[in-house]
């Protein structure tokens, strides 16, 4: 049965190199069955044929994306599976230093925008929603919000509220510590002087650049987006651009962003110290699903039941696959990361 085994993903592998297929379709799944068994996917292998999987984890929209091209089935809700009082914090939003302190009246008016931003989300239109957020795209950018992927569901999916700084600390600081303790490289703990306090009255001209990553991210600021700074008399662009680039408008001896949304683990990791940036607060809390085929729903319950199965995680290395890893470890429940 191991050599007939070994034969057929043999097989795979050589019609994979053919390209009839995804390479993660050769991962060689023969992990103990008493644990979860992790490997990397790109979005088009959700549900694609020829991966070897029972459960897959994406983010919105692309979980919902996926489900309809193929038929796979919601089958678990990372927010909930982790548990704790408000969720997981997924992403923050930061300001550069010097706009904190020479207009800070600005700041104040924008996360009053931002935080209305949930309400204004869940009665907005979708169509209104695409145009703000494709609108600040680069050019020639293929959005990852259309017309098919996006609905009220998918929105209120992405979880999308805004808790302060100095409000969710203790939040942030014990996910990351979560973070930390399933891959000691993913982040680090911030320092006290990250977390921005109370906001001053000053105010000030100012020419504010807002770099946020397309997907869940930009939703966090649509609001401000369709309506085109009407809160402030600050000349405010902003920037929607590719997730795997948002790291390098923070970094530099000059960073672009005045204002940017990050992952959580790389605002940490990136701007941890405080120097030249603080986080404002949270503005995602979580939009990570399980998909299936044919398995079963998961719950806080029966999460045992996933020892033995294969999941394919879109980013593994990143927030989606540690969150999923803190999960399981709160759990107690074994996994393996596969080749």
């Amino acid at each position: 049965m191991k050599g007939l085994k070994r034969t057929v993903i043999a097989a795979a592998c050589m019609a994979a190199a053919m390209g009839a297929f995804s390479l993660a379709a050769c991962t060689d799944f023969s992990a103990g069955a008493d644990s979860v068994q992790l490997f990397s996917v790109a979005a088009a292998d959700v549900g694609a044929a020829g991966i070897e999987a029972d459960y897959f984890v994406a983010a919105e929209p692309a979980a919902t994306t996926r489900a309809n091209a193929t038929g796979l089935k919601f089958a678990g809700d990372l927010q909930e599976l982790y548990g704790a009082q408000g969720g997981y914090p997924q992403a923050v939003i930061v300001a550069k230093n010097e706009l904190i302190e020479s207009n800070p009246a600005f700041l104040s008016a924008f996360l009053s925008e931002v935080e209305a931003n949930s309400e204004w989300l869940a009665t907005a239109s979708p169509d209104v929603v695409i145009e703000a957020v494709s609108s600040h795209l680069p050019p020639d950018t293929t959005p990852t919000f259309n017309a098919k992927n996006l609905t009220a569901q998918v929105i209120a999916n992405c979880g999308i509220n805004f808790v302060d700084a100095q409000t969710d600390k203790s939040r942030v600081t014990a996910f990351l510590e979560e973070m930390i303790a399933v891959d000691s490289a993913s982040t680090v703990i911030p320092a006290d002087g990250f977390f921005c306090g109370a906001l001053g009255t000053a105010s000030a001209s100012s020419d504010v650049e807002i770099y946020m990553p397309d997907g869940a991210p930009a939703l966090a600021l649509a609001k401000l987006m369709a309506e085109e700074n009407d809160f402030s008399q600050a000349s405010v662009t902003y920037n929607v651009v590719p997730s795997e680039s948002i790291a390098s408008y923070v970094n530099g001896a000059n960073p672009a962003a005045d204002i940017c949304v990050l992952p959580v683990n790389a605002a940490a990791k990136l701007l941890g110290n405080g120097e030249k940036y603080k986080m404002l607060g949270t503005v995602t809390n979580g939009n990570l699903y399980l998909l299936t085929a044919d398995g079963e729903e998961i719950t806080a319950e029966n999460l045992s039941s996933l020892k033995g199965k294969r999941i394919g995680v879109i980013n593994l290395a990143n927030v989606p696959g540690l969150t999923l890893k803190i999960i399981l470890n709160k759990f107690d429940i074994p996994f393996e990361t596969l080749q």
